[in-house]
Order: structure tokens, then C-alpha cells, then sequence
């Protein structure tokens, strides 16, 4: 019954509303605490007009309004058009119609609604929404070349999401795309279901004026799927869905903007300047002064924003006052606000004689994109007032320096001489100890014997240390000691340090004591210095004494 009186009401309404203010909603089924927004357009009106917004107090609370100018293009003609965008949220629920909105002589018609409660809206099927779905919004739909849009895309799901979530990449024609950092996550309630919310916002820069279109994002994510027993796993569904595009109608730069100046749309600027030293007190000829020049903007990075210099181009201070100036300094903020950028333009002014300078004042001419206006900021003039540095020209006397003697050299000399004595001696008793050294070294030539004769025990021994037979080595070495020595192998190893080394080993491998192979070479080496030892006992005995001077009593 209702519906049929709301029905009848607006039949009744609509002969009395004008044309010539257009009125459309976002969406005409909301539930309870949800925003809408209300679009109105009319052909170009003077900014000084304004909307009756007083009829929407009685069933809605207006929580914000935009105007935005935008061109319509039909049939081949261009028709200027305003438009204001109204936020609404609905004080109670049920059917609400949206009164007609006047503007003078014109009035928009009326929109019906229906504004779910909590308790419809979890009974309503067509109020349930997707588990997974994209939102895109920007923060002006019209704005100007080479001004900043913030595109804000969020990502709403109801069921969980593994970790191999991605997001296409933002690629436009014609625009720069800067990321405003990392995905923030948090959530909301929609519908009395709690979703999770990703949200991404990016910084475009439109180069050309026109229309551009911000395509549409892919998001892909793996949803979580409860199983449906009571020990069946869970599983994961892939899902993907894709952001609205939308259109924006790119502006260029205003008419009335200064044609010699560098544009810059911000949504806000400040120009600010730093001295070192302070030029307020005493300046000198030839002493450098630096002047920094800071200009931030908000909305803009900093290689969007121009170099600032102390002195023009054609002042007529170029031949007395010098200026060098640095390497630029820019920097660029990034926040869920946007860009901030920064630029620093530092230079040392130099005075190369004494007088009065005056620095010339700046101007930067930039376009407010919130205030849709010219503005300037400005650096008052500046005078340098330079004297003679008396101090620095001033002749001075002639400082007589008495004279020193010479440095005593001899000393020094002396003692080089001496260390270079003591290391020529060290090296010749060095390269003797050598010597000696190489004398007591055994010789590396190996003794030939025959290995056909018999009853030779060294050339048995021989024999079994080159193919490592321990037991005939063993066997061999007692007959070849027992020749020797009185007492055998036990007496000669007793008078051989490195022949009992040698037969240790021999021992070890014999008996399983030794984890390792058993190699002859070490006892071969052993028996040959027990053999060369042998022989030089042998020619010292043979060597003739001298005899006494003095005869034996």
C-alpha cells in the first residue's frame, strides 16, 4: 500500500519538475547506516549560484557537496555543463523519496529509494553481496593537465584470502602513475557481514587535456572454502573480479594563467628562503653569502616543480655581484594524501666590491586546485650592503724570523749506518747456519742394490719397503740387524731415534694397531741414515791423527 501511494506521488510531482536540472543516484537499495551519492547537472551557471539543499534535512543528513565544471560534448557541440555531487546518508528506513532540489527558477526531480534495516537486509537475498569484490573512487573527476588525482581501489571480502593475493599493474596512456606506498588493511561492516578491506591508492598525473579513462584493475586471490564433513580439509577457489573504469574529463591550463610562467597546479604552496650567514650585519668584498630557496607543494613531486635562482638572467648586478649556485636538491613525500615535493636551490653570492646590492623579489605564480584560482607566492626584495675588509688590505710589517741553526744530521746518519752493520752480520750468520744445516741433510740418492743376490737382507728390505710388505720388511730388518749390531734390532734401534720411529710404525700396522695402510718409504728413509751414519764413523776412524809435539812420558 505504500508503494502505491510513493507511486502515486511522484506521477503527481513529475509534470511540475523542470528539465533543466537532472538529477540521478548511485544506487536506489541501500541498507541501514550507508551513504549514497546524489548527482545533480544543469547547463553552466555563475559560480556564485547556489543549490536549496534545505529539503533533503527532513530525511537525510548531507554529509558532503562537490561542484565540479565539467565541458558535454553532443551531436558535435560543446555545451558547458555544472554538476554538483552530494553525499546522503538516510536518517531512518523504509521507502524515502528524494525531494526536488531547486536551483532559482529550477527544481530536479524526485528519486524513490528503499533503505533496508539490518534485520531485511540479512532476510533479503538480493541484498547479499559478493564474498569477493573491487570498489575504484578517485578524488575529482575533472581535474587539470599535470594535476594530481587520487585513485583509491579497495578490495572487499567477506571469506578468507590466502597470501598469493596480486593486483594488475596501473598503466595509463598519456599519465604518470606514482604507488602512494604499501596496501593498508583493515576492516568494515556491510550489510551486518564483517568484510576485510585492501585498500591501494595511487597518484596520477594526466599529461594532456582531454578525456582518460583509468581502466579497470584485475585482482586475483585464492578464497578459503570450508570443508563440508567434519574431517574433510579445506580447500582453496580462485577467484578474480575487476574495478569499474572510470572517466575523467582532463582540463587545461586556465586562459587567464600567466603565459611566462611555469605551470603549477598544487593543492597548496609555500615559498621560504634560509641565509648563511645572516645578511643583516656586516658583509665584505670577496666573502661568499649562501642563499637557500625552499619551495614545497602539495599534490606535485619535486621534479614537477621549477628552479629558483637569487639573480635574474639581465640584473645589472652581474658584473659586482657573482652568483654559483649548487647541485638542486629535491625530495618527494608520499602519503594516503598524495605527494609532497620539495625543491632546494642553494647559492653562494659573491660581492667583488663594496656597495649596495638589491636582490630582486620573487614570484611563483601557481594554480590552486582546491580554490579552482590563481594565487602567488612571493620573497620580498633583499639589499646587500657590502664594505672594504680594511683588515685584510691593510700593509703590515715585515716579521724578521731569527735564524735557526741546522738541524744536526750526523746523529741520524750514524745510527742508519749501525743498523745497516747489524743486519749485514745477521744475514752472514744466517746464510752460514744455512750451511751447516745443508751439510747434516741427508742425501736424497737411493742405494742401488741387487736384488738377485742371495742372502742379502738389505736388498730384501729394500725390496718389500718399495711394494709396502710389512712382514717381509719385518723379516728382513732383523737379519740386516742382527749383521749390524751385537744385540739385533732392539740395540740398533736403541742408538737410531728415527730407526725406532720407524719400527713403531712398522709394529702398529702388524699387530692391528694402526687405523692406516702401512708405507715403507719411512723405514727405508730410517735404515738409509742408520747406513750413512755408520760410514762417516767409519772414515773418521780411518782418518790419521797428527801426533803429539810432545813425546809420551
Amino acid at each position: 500500500m505504500i508503494r502505491l501511494l510513493v507511486i502515486c506521488l511522484l506521477t503527481l510531482l513529475s509534470p511540475l519538475a523542470h528539465a533543466a536540472l537532472e538529477a540521478s543516484v548511485d544506487r536506489t537499495r541501500l541498507i541501514e547506516g550507508e551513504s549514497l551519492e546524489l548527482t545533480l547537472e544543469s547547463p553552466a551557471v555563475g559560480r556564485l549560484s547556489e543549490l536549496d539543499l534545505s529539503p533533503l534535512a527532513e530525511h537525510f543528513e548531507v554529509q558532503r557537496s562537490r561542484q565540479l565544471s565539467l565541458v558535454s560534448k553532443v551531436d558535435g557541440r560543446t555545451t558547458p555543463v555544472t554538476r554538483w555531487v552530494i553525499t546522503l546518508r538516510p536518517l531512518r528506513t523504509g521507502f524515502l523519496v528524494v525531494p526536488p532540489v531547486h536551483l532559482g527558477q529550477s527544481s530536479s526531480q524526485p528519486i524513490s529509494l528503499h533503505v533496508l534495516s539490518a534485520t531485511q537486509a540479512a532476510a533479503d537475498q538480493g541484498a547479499q553481496l559478493a564474498p569477493v569484490f573491487i570498489d575504484s573512487e578517485v578524488d575529482i573527476e575533472n581535474p587539470y593537465v599535470q594535476a594530481q588525482v587520487l585513485l583509491t581501489l579497495r578490495i572487499y571480502h567477506s571469506v578468507s584470502l590466502f597470501d598469493d593475493s596480486s593486483l594488475s599493474g596501473l598503466e595509463i596512456p598519456n599519465a604518470r602513475v606514482e604507488s602512494l606506498g604499501r596496501p593498508r588493511n583493515f576492516e568494515r561492516v556491510i550489510n551486518g557481514v564483517r568484510h576485510g578491506v585492501i585498500e591501494v591508492r595511487y597518484a596520477i598525473y594526466p599529461q594532456h587535456s582531454g578525456e582518460m579513462e583509468i581502466p579497470s584493475q584485475l585482482f586475483s586471490a585464492t578464497a578459503l572454502q570450508p570443508g563440508t564433513g567434519r574431517s574433510s580439509a579445506r580447500s582453496g577457489r580462485v577467484v578474480q573480479v575487476r574495478s569499474p573504469s572510470i572517466t575523467l574529463q582532463v582540463r587545461p591550463i586556465p586562459t587567464d594563467y600567466p603565459a611566462d610562467a611555469p605551470w603549477i597546479p598544487a593543492r597548496s604552496l609555500t615559498l621560504t628562503q634560509t641565509w648563511q650567514p645572516d645578511p643583516g650585519i656586516d658583509l665584505f668584498s670577496g666573502e661568499p653569502l649562501t642563499r637557500t630557496l625552499i619551495l614545497a607543494a602539495d599534490g606535485l613531486t619535486a621534479a614537477q616543480l621549477p628552479a629558483l635562482q637569487s639573480l635574474n638572467p639581465d640584473t645589472d648586478n652581474d658584473n659586482q655581484l657573482r652568483q654559483y649556485a649548487d647541485q638542486p636538491q629535491l625530495h618527494t613525500d608520499y602519503s594516503d594524501q598524495g605527494a609532497r615535493g620539495i625543491r632546494h636551490d642553494s647559492a653562494a653570492l659573491v660581492a667583488l666590491e663594496e656597495g649596495s646590492y638589491t636582490l630582486p623579489a620573487l614570484r611563483v605564480h601557481w594554480w590552486n586546485t582546491l580554490e579552482d584560482r590563481l594565487e602567488t607566492a612571493t620573497l620580498d626584495s633583499v639589499v646587500l650592503n657590502v664594505s672594504r675588509d680594511t683588515d685584510f688590505g691593510s700593509a703590515s710589517p715585515p716579521v724578521n724570523y731569527a735564524a735557526e741553526e741546522p738541524a744536526l744530521l750526523w746523529p741520524w746518519q750514524l745510527a742508519c749506518a749501525l743498523l745497516g752493520l747489524a743486519l749485514a752480520v745477521s744475514l752472514y750468520f744466517l746464510h752460514r747456519a744455512r750451511r751447516a744445516l745443508a751439510e747434516y741433510q741427508l742425501t736424497e740418492t737411493e742405494e742401488q742394490f741387487d736384488d738377485q743376490e742371495q742372502g742379502n737382507p738389505l736388498a730384501d728390505l729394500q725390496a718389500a719397503c718399495r711394494t709396502n710388505r710389512p712382514a717381509e720388511a719385518r723379516k728382513a730388518l732383523e737379519l740386516w740387524a742382527r749383521q749390524q749390531h751385537s744385540e739385533g734390532l732392539i740395540g740398533l734401534s736403541h742408538n737410531h731415534l728415527e730407526l725406532e720411529e720407524a719400527l713403531d710404525d712398522l709394529n702398529a700396522c702388524l699387530f692391528g694397531r694402526a687405523r692406516h695402510q702401512w708405507r715403507g718409504k719411512p723405514l727405508w728413509r730410517a735404515v738409509r741414515m742408520v747406513i750413512q751414519s755408520q760410514r762417516r764413523e767409519a772414515e773418521e776412524e780411518s782418518t790419521p791423527k797428527l801426533e803429539s809435539l810432545y813425546p809420551e812420558v
